[in-house]
């Protein structure tokens, strides 16, 4: 049985803004300062992980936390790092 319109049309508006985002995101990426996007891309993980949880009733385990963690904690500390290091060079 085919789905209803509806979910058709969900589906495409969803595919659409996936497109949107990604094309967003890679353009952001290409004319703007990485320590300053960076960030964002890593928020995708968690608005995945929230809407997991909220649509779906996914329950993430130990190791998904873990490696989410790892994730944000890695981005965190280059852009902490890139920061500091811009910080300690002398301004013109």
């Amino acid at each position: 049985m085919p789905p209803p319109l509806q979910a058709w049309a969900i589906l495409l508006g969803t595919i659409l803004a996936t497109l949107v985002g990604y094309y967003a995101i890679t353009a952001a990426m290409r004319v703007g300062e990485v320590a300053a996007v960076t960030p964002f891309r890593y928020s995708r993980l968690i608005f995945g992980l929230i809407l997991g949880i909220a649509i779906f009733a996914e329950r993430p385990d130990a190791a998904t936390y873990l490696g989410a963690a790892l994730i944000l904690g890695t981005g965190l500390y280059s852009a902490w790092r890139e920061h500091r290091a811009r910080a300690t060079l002398p301004r013109c």
